[in-house]
């Protein structure tokens, strides 16, 4: 078994999300600006060589035609849907951005014939192109990214992936041999096995180790260190001389070594519970008949909660309608939930906003932005009960004087609703002269 670093990214991604949101953008050329700056370009705007780099006038100049959309989509729904599908091939998942992401590999067999099956898997299941390359470390694997995507725009229609000794002007091509792209219809994928690492790297420009500013890269080409190549031949000594620590780290760069690892950081800590109705069923068109179904999903989530003494503060809803695209309610919640029938509540809240386009045949319940629940009056209750009354009414004092009069008091003081919905999460409690339960105001 092998140790793999793979990058994924999603190109057209903030278009595509414009151009299902207004479905007027469609074969449109557009590009899509947040605070007058591209961050994304449709297919058709690509074709016309408008890149993320160019201003919006030089990009107009380049098609009178052009549109100008502010982002407006939210891209977190789509962007979870992606890193739920790089999940899906491992737990070591770390988000870069919305359309991108390391993915940790274990590899087994041959690395080539594990890559094709990837990106079978990514063709079938996303709906934007991307890029996937597989590397040995995060380092490379991005670098082989950036020399793909560059590739693919500077040489349209070229099958092999290639690259470009130094500077790319007057040396030859390097073939990648058994490295080549895949033909997919989606997606293209550049494979860097461990042994091919700093051949890979050697020719390529110093502009290429993107973990470092424009600053390093020229600082370096200033130095007469174009390549990578040229970058090794360099003694460790002198690169910390003139860079410092970052000098090391390029020391260890340009040999294709990069220690740190693939963190695990998406999925975030979630209870989730899932429906899906059997393919012979219709589907459920009333809340009344989807509720039957959803009642053991929020009781599960519930009692989930309740083991791991955590509340909820952000609830997301994935709903299949029958014969129609999942949609996604996403909502994050004033107060914390923990109750079954609170859970139900904001479920419910979220699915009647509006008529079903048609029937629901299946749900995804996520209950998100988990913290520890408050103290509750069973856990007060059950701290308070060995106390001694002339202790306790030290202890109100003592809260009363730190918090204030008007926000501790005694049971006896509570309105007569909230009492009686105490003494029955109390059953059995209370019975002994002279308890007290002291009780933090809302």
């Amino acid at each position: 078994m092998i140790s793999m670093a793979a990058y994924i990214r999603l190109h057209h991604f903030y278009a595509y999300l414009e151009a299902k949101h207004n479905p007027s953008l469609r074969h449109q050329p557009f590009v899509v600006t947040q605070g007058r700056r591209i961050i994304d370009v449709s297919p058709e705007a690509a074709k016309l060589r408008i890149t993320t780099t160019m201003g919006i006038r030089q990009a107009r100049l380049a098609c009178p035609a052009l549109q100008v959309i502010e982002a407006e989509a939210d891209p977190l729904p789509a962007a979870e849907r992606f890193w739920d599908i790089c999940a899906g091939f491992t737990p070591l998942v770390e988000p870069e951005s919305h359309n991108s992401a390391f993915v940790g590999l274990s590899l087994q067999g041959e690395i080539k014939v594990a890559g094709e099956k990837i990106i079978n898997r990514l063709a079938q299941q996303l709906a934007v192109p991307f890029y996937l390359s597989i590397a040995p470390n995060k380092l490379t694997a991005k670098i082989a990214y950036l020399e793909a995507a560059d590739l693919s725009l500077s040489v349209p229609g070229q099958k092999p992936l290639t690259w470009h000794q130094g500077r790319g002007r007057s040396s030859s091509p390097l073939k990648l041999k058994d490295r080549e792209k895949p033909e997919r219809k989606t997606g293209r994928c550049l494979i860097i096995p461990p042994h091919s690492v700093e051949d890979f790297l050697a020719p390529l420009s110093v502009n290429r180790l993107w973990p470092w500013p424009d600053k390093i890269h020229q600082q370096l080409q200033n130095l007469g260190i174009y390549t990578i190549g040229q970058l090794r031949q360099v003694p460790r000594q002198k690169l910390e001389r003139l860079f410092g620590e970052t000098g090391k780290k390029l020391y260890h760069a340009a040999r294709g070594i990069d220690p740190s690892p693939v963190k695990g950081i998406y999925p975030p800590k979630t209870v989730q519970a899932y429906l899906q109705l059997p393919p012979e069923m219709d589907g459920c068109r009333t809340w009344g008949a989807l509720t039957k179904h959803l009642l053991p999903m929020v009781e599960s989530c519930a009692q989930e909660l309740k083991r791991q003494g955590q509340a909820c503060t952000r609830i997301r809803l994935l709903v299949e309608y029958k014969n129609l695209e999942e949609k996604c309610w996403d909502k994050q919640l004033k107060n914390e939930l923990q109750a079954a029938d609170q859970l139900l509540a904001a479920v419910k809240g979220l699915l009647t906003q509006e008529i079903w386009p048609s029937p629901i045949t299946g749900v995804r319940i996520m209950l998100m932005g988990l913290k520890p629940a408050a103290l509750g009056q069973l856990a007060l209750a059950s701290y308070l009960k060995p106390q001694r009354p002339r202790e306790l009414e030290q202890l109100l004092a003592s809260l009363q004087a730190k918090f204030g009069a008007d926000r501790i008091f005694t049971g006896s003081e509570i309105s007569i609703p909230r009492r009686e919905r105490m003494l029955q999460l109390l059953t059995g409690f209370g019975d002994s002269p002279g308890e007290v339960i002291i009780w933090p105001a809302v």
